[in-house]
């Protein structure tokens, strides 16, 4: 307990006594007692110090306003770049709806004709649509029942069903 106060009380006076210093210190500097004479050469060369930390100021200054344009030209090139987006965004929106409507227009003019070919007799409907793009007479047939479009394929040109059987089955098979 007797080092406790001992600590105790020495801690105290390294601290008091401290103060005292530290204050003795500011009171002289205070009262230019503690000013240290420059040399001449030494004046210039702080002039010199003084100068440079201006024209070092003033060139950080510059780049901070350079830098402030920069990110201001940035804000509003990203507003336009956003605005674009936007604008693309919408316009594929508008094309995927178009898409989705010719698709469902394609389908049912397919289905359409698919209906139409299978009431005429194959004799009939053969030539006819053996003169299509196989590409129209895939989705066609696609769309007809198997005899009917089986009866068809049969009367068609033998290089043209080889063709169109080729493709259904790798269609089919996919």
């Amino acid at each position: 307990m007797k080092s406790v106060i001992i600590i105790s009380v020495l801690t105290f006076i390294l601290i008091f006594g401290g103060v005292i210093a530290l204050s003795t210190q500011f009171q002289k500097t205070a009262t230019g007692a503690a000013k240290p004479e420059l040399a001449p050469d030494d004046y210039a060369a702080a002039e010199r110090v003084f100068h440079d930390m201006e024209v070092e100021r003033d060139r950080i200054q510059a780049q901070k306003e350079g830098l402030q344009e920069r990110q201001a030209r940035i804000a509003v090139q990203e507003q336009v770049l956003e605005q674009a987006r936007q604008k693309l965004l919408d316009t594929i929106a508008k094309l995927e709806s178009t898409q989705k409507a010719f698709v469902a227009g394609k389908d049912e003019s397919a289905s359409k004709l698919a209906k139409m070919y299978e009431a005429m007799k194959p004799d009939q409907a053969a030539p006819i649509l053996g003169s299509l793009d196989p590409d129209i007479i895939l989705e066609i047939m696609e769309r007809m029942k198997g005899r009917q479009a089986a009866k068809i394929l049969a009367r068609m040109d033998p290089a043209l069903a080889a063709q169109l059987s080729t493709r259904m089955s790798i269609k089919g098979g996919a």
